[in-house]
């Protein structure tokens, strides 16, 4: 349910406060020039603070890199581009999440590809509140299709559905997989080397591993599956041929 709709002008950016799932939710799009507008980046942000303490999802292309180091490819990786400090100051003065970047500090993945300079970028972001971060259970980058983006996107339950169906507990067969523990515990590892600036809030670390830890879980368990089923299907052609 929708209560208060803003958008600018231009049409740059649309905000929808409402209910969902009987979860209080700010609801965005936003579209960024190819040169950084400071004054419509201000603007956004003056409006969604307005907002606050409401939990916010914003997501669209921000024509800009958050890291260059991570989310940039070829010459001129590891210097900030146009917009790049704008985006990152827009998104910690507001206590948003890059939701991918998050679930996935050390990876390396694209959602621009310039064929003029051959160089990819991640440009395009899914923004979430802090306090929504527990409720995501996954969040992807599409292959590029037909467009030079790719869409992104976030796997979250929200309202009384968090816990009850969707409630996630540990698959119990990995207690005794070997293999799963030294797994998971490389993984843990890898975390806590990516994510040691973030120790010193407790919440938000603890908050961030548990996502993270539960998606490589969640990740291992469907490899399990994967091979399963494909020890069946050769089985049963097996039995087909052996008739």
């Amino acid at each position: 349910m929708v209560t208060r709709q803003f958008q600018d002008a231009a049409g740059r950016y649309l905000l929808l406060k409402g209910k969902l799932d009987s979860q209080d939710l700010v609801l965005g799009s936003f579209y960024a020039p190819n040169t950084m507008d400071r004054p419509l980046i201000n603007q956004l942000r003056r409006v969604l603070w307005s907002l606050m303490p409401t939990p916010i999802i914003l997501g669209g292309d921000f024509n800009a890199v958050a890291d260059p180091n991570m989310d940039r490819s070829g010459k001129g990786s590891g210097h900030w581009g146009p917009g790049g400090r704008t985006i990152t100051h827009f998104i910690d003065t507001l206590r948003l999440l890059d939701s991918w970047r998050t679930l996935h500090p050390g990876e390396k993945d694209y959602t621009h590809l310039s064929r003029a300079h051959s160089t990819w970028s991640r440009l395009d972001y899914i923004l979430i509140s802090e306090s929504l971060f527990s409720k995501i259970i996954d969040s992807s980058i599409a292959p590029m299709m037909i467009s030079d983006h790719a869409w992104v996107s976030i796997n979250l339950v929200m309202g009384n559905h968090f816990g009850e169906t969707r409630l996630w507990r540990f698959p119990m067969e990995l207690y005794e997989d070997k293999t799963f523990h030294k797994y998971i515990t490389d993984q843990w590892e890898f975390f806590k080397k990516d994510n040691a600036i973030h120790q010193s809030n407790a919440t938000l670390y603890w908050e961030t591993a548990k996502a993270v830890l539960r998606g490589h879980i969640i990740g291992y368990m469907s490899h399990l599956c994967r091979t399963k089923d494909a020890q069946l299907l050769r089985l049963e052609r097996q039995l087909i041929h052996a008739r």
